[in-house]
């Protein structure tokens, strides 16, 4: 009877299948905690926009002086009572005459626990303008113009519209809001959570992995002797 070598086997795969399945999982893990990251940011920003949208509107409550006064005195500044706290870098008040020339003695300033007051010089009677732009420490903003006399004895005539208050873009710029910040912060968050994430789950390989499809020798080599079978011979 003649006895034939075994064929070479192919290479096991199922070191193969358990890497891939540890890649699919660890990718699964970082889509969920990814998606959960995701729903917290949303669930923060959608709040942060309710509560504001929840509260009462912040508004100027009153101006000194009141629009159409007729004023004996010359005042030297003009206040601005608030219904919340404003941020007097980012708000404006400005004051002109009836040439349309400002006559702001200074930047803006708080006054009080809630106004702003805005010192003027006016040097000769006349009718004057206020033109302000309030940006509330809560995000809101609120504008408004209004027209007062000095020394004429009548109210100030509307001789025209009165221009925007004016915004120094070479020592003033608008931040960023509560509200935008909160929201930045949060997205901000999440991307790093998903980064660290990603580089903590990265499966690592084996160090050596076999090459797909190269045969293993299930016998003994081409060159090494061969068992005999009972009924053969012994060879030369």
């Amino acid at each position: 009877m003649q006895l034939h070598p075994r064929e070479p086997s192919a290479a096991d795969p199922r070191p193969v299948r358990r890497l891939t399945g540890a890649v699919l999982s660890a990718g699964r893990r970082t889509l969920a905690v990814a998606t959960a990251l995701a729903a917290v940011g949303i669930a923060v920003a959608v709040g942060a926009v309710a509560r504001q949208s929840d509260a009462e509107p912040a508004r100027v409550l009153a101006v000194t002086p009141a629009d159409g006064t007729a004023l004996a005195a010359t005042p030297d500044q003009v206040t601005l009572r608030l219904s919340t706290d404003a941020d007097p870098v980012l708000s404006h008040v400005t004051v002109r005459d009836s040439a349309g020339a400002t006559v702001n003695d200074g930047r803006v300033r708080t006054d009080g626990q809630s106004g702003l007051r805005q010192p003027v010089r006016l040097d000769r009677p006349g009718d004057y303008s206020v033109a302000y732009h309030v940006t509330f420490t809560n995000g809101q903003d609120d504008t408004g113009v209004l027209r007062f006399s000095v020394g004429t004895g009548v109210p100030p005539r509307a001789t025209g519209e009165i221009p925007d208050a004016i915004t120094d873009s070479g020592e003033h710029a608008h931040g960023v809001d509560p509200l935008g910040a909160t929201l930045l912060i949060v997205d901000g968050l999440v991307l790093l959570g998903v980064l660290v994430l990603l580089m903590r789950r990265r499966p690592s390989g084996p160090s050596h992995p076999a090459t797909a499809g190269t045969p293993t020798p299930a016998g003994p080599t081409a060159s090494g002797p061969r068992d005999r079978g009972p009924s053969e011979p012994p060879g030369d």
